[in-house]
Order: C-alpha cells, then structure tokens, then sequence
C-alpha cells in the first residue's frame, strides 16, 4: 500500500508538470502570433505612408514659403487627413495665412496665394511692449490716451513677424514689425503717430 501512494503522487507530480509545459508552449505560440501580426501591421502601415510638406524653420505670417523653409517627410497614413499638402506646386511660392513653426504638417487653411497681410513697422517704447516678445507672437494693439486717461484696443490678434533687437534698454525704442490685414493698415499707422501705443502679448 505504501508504495502504490508513492507512485499515484509521483504520477500526479509528473501529469501537473506536462499540463504547465503545455500551457507555457500555448502561451509562447500566442505571444509569438501576436508579434507576427504587429510586424506585418507594421509593414503595411510603412508601405502606406505618404509624403507631406513641413515646416522647417518658423514662417512668419504673410511670408512667401520658399524651399529653404519647407521639406517634404514621410507619414502614417492614417495620420494624415485629405487637406495636408503633398504638392510642390501647393506650397511653394505661396503666402502664409499665419505663422507656422517648426515642424508645422502644412493644410491648406496655412497657404494662399495672397495673404491678404501688410507689414507695418512701429517705433515704440520698449516700457510699451511685453518683456519676453518673439518672432510669430500674437499680440493685441492698444492706444493710450494720455488726456482721457483710457485704453482701446485698436487691432487684436497681429502676428509679430520680425523684432529689431538693437536698442534693448527699458527707456530705448524698438521697432516692431507686424502682420497687419490691409483694412487696418490705415487706422494703425494714424494711431502710431501718437505716442500711445501698446502691445499686448496673446496666449494664441
């Protein structure tokens, strides 16, 4: 009796070490079947990407997009939407409508033929602009009036197309140039001539 117990346990012992080898076996052919799928998705999705124009180096609204400033790179498929700009003829030579930075997946509501935009260079007081002011910020335009003491906001929402850096002192004056649209041009330049102007930095 006692060595039939000792070979029925060492049966048991050996029939739960197969059941675990095969279940390891079955989890091994899963884990390997799943990783075939992932590299031939993979594969597939790599065959299907498609070539779009990007931005390169920041692009200031109304600027003409040259090929310095744009190069086409390869993306998922299924990332990329109808409206993306794959052509040269698209892009190229073309304004934009508003400043793009690096790295900027070009659409169509970006480029137009004609921007629509003026550049318009103000002299003003560096007290009068925000402290950290870079190139493609957007920025409101406010008037002072000393005598009535209050504030309008003249033009909101102008991108910051180039800043001159030289006279960088708080009581110095830096000339701001600023995309304007051609309606606003006369109504800034008028205000400008009037020591009164602030630039209001936008978070968008």
């Amino acid at each position: 009796m006692i060595k039939f117990r000792k070979s029925r346990v060492q049966t048991s012992k050996r029939i739960k070490l197969k059941n675990t080898q095969k279940a390891y076996m079955f989890l091994g052919l899963i884990i390997s079947l799943l990783a075939s799928v992932t590299l031939f998705v993979n594969a597939e999705n790599a065959s299907q990407r498609q070539e779009v124009w990007v931005t390169t180096k920041a692009i200031a609204a109304g600027q003409i997009i040259d090929k310095q400033s744009v190069d086409l790179i390869k993306v998922d498929l299924g990332v990329v939407a109808k409206n993306y700009l794959d052509k040269e003829s698209d892009v190229i030579g073309k304004s934009a409508l508003q400043p793009l930075s690096v790295g900027n997946l070009l659409k169509s509501e970006n480029i137009g033929t004609k921007s629509g935009l003026r550049n318009v260079a103000l002299r003003i007081s560096n007290g009068h602009l925000p402290p950290l002011l870079e190139l493609n910020d957007w920025v409101d335009v406010w008037f002072s009036d000393p005598i009535t003491l209050s504030s309008t906001l003249i033009i909101p929402k102008l991108a910051v197309v180039w800043i001159d850096e030289v006279d960088s002192n708080f009581g110095g004056v830096t000339t701001v140039v600023l995309a304007v649209p051609e309606s606003n041009v006369l109504q800034l330049i008028n205000s400008a001539r009037v020591d009164g102007i602030d630039l209001v930095q936008r978070e968008n």
